[in-house]
């Protein structure tokens, strides 16, 4: 229109200038004209009074009539939906944008973005074809609820798997009793043979007293039958007899109470109290009093984050160490080498990992697959019962996290226990999420 305009009010010097201008225009008209045909949504421009004015082959394909059966009709006699949300032809600034469906000669959903144009003294309204659109929301919609139920299914499942995972673990608990009653034999066994030893030399020593005090007491016999008696009591020997007696009773008792203590505290541990607690603290004093003791010649080494802090039973984490450490410097005293322990932490993936790294004698693949079997040990029967490790398995599975032995024969062992920074139980929301999907779309 400006074009025009300045072309009215110019003067021309002649036809050629003016057959070219013209020509200029024409061709800028022409490729407007293709460039708004080009465009597949549909366009109109529609008058303040409702009349079309102009439209694209694209809104011609939409309605199925040709372009010069839209131009000078009104919008709603085309547009059935203008006379429920309203002509846009009423617009005087600003747009609107509604959504509508036409279900001749089929479904189709369509978006109408309307504009009021100043310059134009007029509205231009773009419809664009949804339907794809709709049916991919309507596809996404359908696969975010078929989610959601598989999700329940999938739940349900692990559900059941983890009730057949329980009763599998109490019937191999039930298998395993068999054995776990050979070895509580075996142990308990050695120690009651030294009671029933001891036990048996102080009955014979009690029987032979008693007779002699009682022929003490009553006189029976002469002289020389009680000094016969009192020879047999042989009190020197028995001195020293009764005193080994009483140490190996004693012994025995002392081995029986640590076989039962432990075994109760592998079956039922005590009540735990669960706080939070500054991990660095308690391994600088697991490894002090272990440096002035059974790693008194060794080197040892920590590394240590004083800012680290966990959930959990201070005293069972003690132990673990405790048994850790005692095992590294047995492991430490089966070889020749100058011994170095490695006591160290890290926060990773959720987790704090603590290791205790020793150049010991180290297990072979056999060995560490027995590790943290209970009664389980290489040592020489004494006080040691095969305990240990488990009894550190089971401390760091109660507080929700594991265990991981890596080891070379004749060369190291690293055990890692790996406890949760945050206690298990916060609920899981994947339905509540995807449910969000669903909605949104």
């Amino acid at each position: 229109m400006a074009v025009l305009d300045d072309i009215e009010e110019r003067r021309f010097g002649s036809i050629e200038e003016a057959s070219r201008l013209f020509a200029i225009v024409e061709k800028a008209k022409k490729e407007w004209e293709i460039t708004f045909d080009a465009i597949e949504d549909g366009i109109a421009i529609i008058t303040v009074d409702g009349i079309i004015r102009r439209a694209n082959t694209g809104l011609a394909s939409m309605l199925g009539i040709d372009v010069k059966e839209i131009v000078g009709r009104k919008c709603c006699d085309l547009f059935p939906h203008h006379l429920e949300h309203g002509c846009p032809s009423k617009l005087r600034s600003g747009h609107r944008l509604i959504e509508f469906e036409v279900q001749k000669p089929w479904r189709r959903a369509y978006r109408e973005a309307s504009y009021f144009v100043p310059d134009l003294q007029g509205i231009v309204t773009v419809i664009s074809d949804i339907t794809t659109q709709r049916l991919a929301e309507e596809r996404i919609r359908r696969f975010a609820q078929e989610a959601i139920a598989t999700n329940k299914e999938l739940r349900a499942s692990l559900k059941k798997l983890q009730e057949m995972q329980e009763k599998l673990v109490a019937s191999e608990k039930v298998a395993s009793l068999a054995t776990m009653a050979a070895a509580l034999a075996h142990e308990i066994n050695n120690p009651l043979g030294y009671v029933f030893s001891g036990f048996g030399f102080m009955k014979r020593f009690v029987t032979s007293a008693l007779k002699f005090f009682e022929a003490f007491e009553q006189q029976k016999g002469g002289r020389a039958e009680l000094a016969g008696l009192y020879v047999s009591l042989d009190l020197k020997r028995l001195s020293k007899e009764v005193s080994s007696a009483l140490e190996d009773v004693e012994g025995g008792l002392e081995r029986i109470k640590r076989i039962t203590s432990a075994i109760a505290e592998f079956v039922e541990p005590g009540k735990e109290m669960f706080e939070e607690f500054v991990v660095a603290n308690v391994v600088r004093e697991a490894v002090r009093e272990a440096s002035a003791g059974i790693l008194k010649n060794v080197v040892v080494e920590t590394r240590l984050d004083d800012s680290v802090r966990i959930k959990g039973s201070p005293v069972a984490f003690r132990t673990a160490l405790d048994h850790l450490l005692e095992n590294a410097g047995y492991a430490i005293s089966k070889t020749n080498r100058q011994g170095k322990v490695v006591v160290g932490f890290e926060q990773k993936d959720g987790f704090l990992v603590l290791s205790v790294h020793d150049n010991g004698c180290g297990m072979s693949e056999e060995l560490r697959a027995k590790a943290t079997d209970p009664f389980f040990t290489t040592r020489a029967p004494g006080p040691h019962l095969g305990l240990g490790l488990s009894v550190v398995y089971a401390i760091v599975k109660r507080h929700g996290g594991d265990m991981e032995i890596r080891s070379q024969e004749g060369e190291w062992t690293t055990v890692e226990l790996r406890f949760p920074l945050k206690q298990e139980g916060t609920e899981k929301k994947a339905d509540s999420d995807i449910a969000k999907i669903a909605n949104r779309v």
